[in-house]
């Protein structure tokens, strides 16, 4: 689409049948100047043709994946230009690292989203901002909490939710997916604002729920039309056709109440002399002798929020993932009990100081996160200014996707992708020769914008799965005639991706891990 730039003309000239002539005459020279710039330009990479109203559509279902077949017809640079939105999609190791690291100061910004941002209510969201002095403050305080030696401040918390969440399977192994949610929850929510997540039926996790399904809904691009077509916004909630506004109104109270409410309660517990250290606490301690700058506040209650947004969902995804991969693959459980029980045996339960010698339970967090990446298209990422690559012009204000389940199922980096194979990250030197992160750091994002948070999340998932292959077996369940039910492995096709919900069997594994689960209530790491 052409830009055309006026130059400023003064209304009475305007108004005169001459003054039409300049006008037009004016327009012509630059469309024409623009088109002449254009053709000594470099040419727009290649991607699927526009339709007859001057966009492509884009995929609705799992677009990874079709992003990633459209690499044989057009390479590792796809450009679709979507109704005013030009997107690029990177499908490559080499393209994602080139652009999104060594090019950070043009790709690290983030492109407008009308839908989750503006109506649904999520602006206050700081990995979703654009690049600027707003994103640095947020990114600057949520990183002195969770940078890599503020780790083992919260191990204890971090053991004491793996420990509950043990306890709660031996109550009702059926309900494994709530307890591992309510044990993500319970980490962050600590750690954020010192809130013990209660046992059922918590409020704040399910305001929280309710507001990060509506994201996880609405996130990909072009899910609305409004997405598309940002004035639509504008439409009446009333109107027939408006649905998309009257969801955004529903889902903004639930965006709403998840950054008011726990945050209010920090501020009531500090008038009563009761809050717990957390993050927001701390913070608002700090806020109150230092003169209570109203933006601080807001910028301490937008970093506190973010906090569960990010954590818990990456958290809950790579566990029910590990779960779903136990049942599947009863040798790699096996193996990776034999390596720990000759760490910790059945007299304790595992601590992270045993990490060291259980290189394998690192190796099953990392394929958990590739296996099913909880972001499969990452997080948008915005170009600043225009850009050349491999020959192929990449104009300012493209949006950049970077095919996260691409790069990790990518059969010249990970052979036999589809399978779950903890193995492939044992060789830490073969992984280095052959380009591989001895972490899938690739679910987290990348250069500037990679999460912050990353470590919190790797230690909460690595706790989790090393108590519970300690003291449980995973298995596929049984039906009447003892046949094995199979889970549907497919994962969800929404921008926060996850397994699809399935059954399976937690037993334990002896009379000796009964009692270590048992014995853990009174524990306190």
């Amino acid at each position: 689409m052409l830009e055309v730039h006026l130059p400023h003309l003064p209304l009475s000239l305007l108004l005169r049948p001459a003054g039409y002539c300049s006008v037009l005459a004016v327009i012509l020279l630059l469309l024409v100047r623009q088109y002449l710039v254009r053709k000594v330009r470099s040419p727009l990479p290649p991607g699927p043709k526009t339709s007859w109203y001057g966009g492509a559509a884009l995929p609705k279902a799992y677009p990874w994946r079709t992003y990633a077949e459209w690499q044989r017809l057009y390479g590792d640079i796809i450009y679709i230009h979507a109704v005013g939105n030009p997107i690029l999609v990177l499908n490559s190791r080499k393209a994602i690292y080139d652009l999104l690291e060594t090019r950070s100061a043009i790709y690290s910004s983030r492109p407008r989203r009308t839908m989750t941002r503006e109506l649904m209510g999520w602006d206050w969201l700081f990995s979703s901002m654009p690049y600027g002095s707003a994103w640095r403050k947020r990114r600057a305080l949520f990183q002195k909490y969770f940078h890599p030696r503020a780790s083992p401040r919260y191990e204890p918390v971090q053991i004491k939710e793996a420990h509950t969440l043990l306890r709660n399977l031996a109550d009702s192994p059926d309900k494994f997916s709530h307890h591992i949610r309510r044990s993500a929850a319970a980490v962050v929510m600590m750690v954020s604002y010192g809130h013990q997540v209660a046992q059922e039926g918590d409020y704040f996790v399910t305001i929280a729920d309710h507001a990060l399904t509506g994201l996880a809904l609405a996130g990909n691009f072009g899910t609305y039309l409004v997405d598309y077509i940002p004035i639509l916004k504008y439409v009446p909630a009333w109107m027939p056709g408006a649905g998309f506004r009257r969801q955004a109104d529903v889902w903004r109270k639930s965006t709403h109440a998840m950054v008011e409410k726990p945050f209010e309660l920090v501020q009531q517990q500090l008038a009563s002399g009761t809050a717990r250290p957390s993050l927001a606490s701390e913070e608002l301690e700090e806020w109150t002798r230092s003169g209570q700058d109203p933006e601080q506040a807001v910028l301490i209650k937008d970093v506190a929020a973010i906090s569960y947004a990010a954590g818990a969902d990456t958290t809950v995804s790579a566990i029910l993932s590990f779960f779903l991969a136990m049942s599947l693959y009863p040798d790699v459980q096996r193996r990776v009990q034999e390596q720990l029980d000759k760490v910790t045996g059945s007299q304790r339960l595992p601590l992270f100081s045993d990490r060291s010698a259980l290189p394998i339970i690192d190796c099953v967090v990392s394929e958990c996160l590739r296996w099913n990446p909880v972001t499969p298209l990452s997080l948008p990422h915005f170009t600043v200014e225009d850009d050349v690559y491999e020959g192929y012009w990449v104009p300012k204000g493209t949006t950049v996707l970077p095919n996260v389940w691409k790069l990790l199922h990518d059969p010249a980096m990970y052979p036999d992708p589809m399978t779950f194979n903890p193995d492939r990250f044992a060789d830490s030197k073969t992984n280095v020769e052959l380009g591989i992160n001895e972490e899938p750091l690739a679910a987290f994002g990348f250069g500037r914008r990679i999460c912050p948070g990353r470590y919190l999340a790797m230690d909460t998932i690595w706790i989790t799965i090393v108590s519970v292959l300690s003291v449980y077996n995973i298995s596929k369940p049984l039906d009447k005639d003892g046949v094995a039910i199979e889970p549907d492995i497919e994962p969800t096709s929404s921008f926060l991706s996850r397994p699809k919900p399935f059954q399976c069997w937690v037993t334990p594994r002896s009379k000796a891990a009964l009692s270590l689960i048992k014995e853990s209530e009174d524990e306190q790491p």
